[in-house]
Formats: structure tokens, sequence, C-alpha cells
């Protein structure tokens, strides 16, 4: 038992190195990407996985991909004062290379972390608009370009039209089990990271019938 942990805290330790090679020698031999010491992870005294440590960090991100081609868990879940996945740490690091990487490799963005947010919510406050745009084009239902025209004010004589980025995307929840609820996020613009405005539409009829036509559009009613 003294040998194989060895072994894994080694890995770690080849993480914080960034010694890609030596990670996967460790792991032909035997040294797990996740240990379980009574039921209970292995982490570093922070509460990390190595996929977290890695990203983190945006010169480990070759040893994120060499941890997810080996098998690592990426919705390993760190709880506490700092919490959640590896798609929460990368990111309130603002790392948009990592994020699409973790996201190409199954990790879920609509994991909560212990404050309730989601990877997406972190990175709205963070203000990491790349971030942003990276998961909501990976998990919306629709993204677009809104008109919003200003009628004619007191010294105007024409009318204003004003151009909204938006998009529905799902939140995220506890329990998987209940419904999907969908959300309308208004940006001023892509550059923001944070909407201007935030809809929900959990009692909300959406027509996606027109989502293939050139000129995509998204239609939402009230249910009744």
């Amino acid at each position: 038992m003294g040998l194989q942990q060895s072994k894994d805290e080694l890995l770690y330790q080849q993480v914080t190195n960034a010694n890609t090679e030596a990670i996967k020698k460790l792991r032909t031999e035997g040294a797990a990407l996740e240990v379980f010491i009574q039921f209970h992870s292995l982490a570093d005294k922070e509460g990390k996985t190595p996929l977290i440590l890695a990203s983190t960090n945006p010169q480990l991100f070759d040893v994120a991909k060499t941890l997810t081609e080996l098998g690592a868990n990426v919705n390993a879940y760190r709880s506490g004062h700092h919490a959640g996945t590896p798609l929460h740490h990368a990111a309130q690091s603002g790392l948009v290379q990592m994020v699409n990487l973790l996201l190409s490799h199954g990790a879920n963005a609509l994991v909560l972390n212990d404050d309730c947010q989601t990877a997406l919510d972190v990175a709205r406050l963070k203000g990491n608009s790349n971030v942003v745009r990276a998961i909501e084009s990976h998990i919306c239902l629709f993204s677009g370009w809104l008109h919003e025209v200003c009628e004619p004010g007191f010294l105007t004589c024409v009318l204003l039209s004003l151009e909204k980025w938006v998009v529905v995307v799902p939140c995220g929840q506890r329990k998987q089990s209940k419904p999907m609820l969908l959300e309308l996020a208004i940006y001023s613009g892509l550059q923001d990271a944070k909407p201007r405005t935030i809809m929900a539409l959990w009692k909300a009829n959406i027509d996606e019938s027109n989502l293939n036509q050139p000129n995509p559009a998204l239609i939402i009613s009230s249910s009744k």
C-alpha cells in the first residue's frame, strides 16, 4: 500500500513539474489518476486532484491534455471554499484553451459548485468573456443577434436599431433528473462577459423550427 501510494503522490508531483513523460510512465506502472484512501480522493493540502491542479495553470495545458487522454475524470469534484470541477477552475482562471479541452473530453458544464454556480456563472463573474463565449457555444440551444428598436425621442426623428447578443442556455441543477430549465441571456455585445439581462424561460414555449434556415430565428412565447 505504501509503495502504491508513493507512486500516486509522485505522479501528482510530476504534474507540478510539467513532466508528461514521467506521468505516462508512472501510469503504466500502476499509478492512479485519482487515488482513494478510505473512499476519499487523495489530493494536495488544498484539495486538488492532479487534473484540477493542471486546469488552473496555463503552463500545464499539455499536462492536462495528457491526463485526460490517460482517462482522468474531467468531472472530479472538489468541495470546500474553492469548490468545483476542473472546468470551474479553468473558467475562474480565464483559460479558454483549457476550457475547450475539458469540454471536448466530456466535462459537464452544468455541474454546480458549493456556491450553486456553474462554470459559466464563474466565468461571467470573473469577467472572462472568451471563456463565457466558449462555454455558451458548447451548451446553448440558440445564439444570435437581437435587434432592439428604439422609438424616436423628443430630440430625434429616426428609429434607432441596436443589436444585442443573446443566448439560450440550460441552467445548472442539483438534481439532474428534473426537467431542463432554460434561461435567455442578453449581452450588450460579444465582448461582454456579464449579461445585461437574464430571463428565466421556465414557463415559456420555445419554437426552434427556424434554426436551420439561412437567417435562424427563435420564437419564445408565454405558456398558458
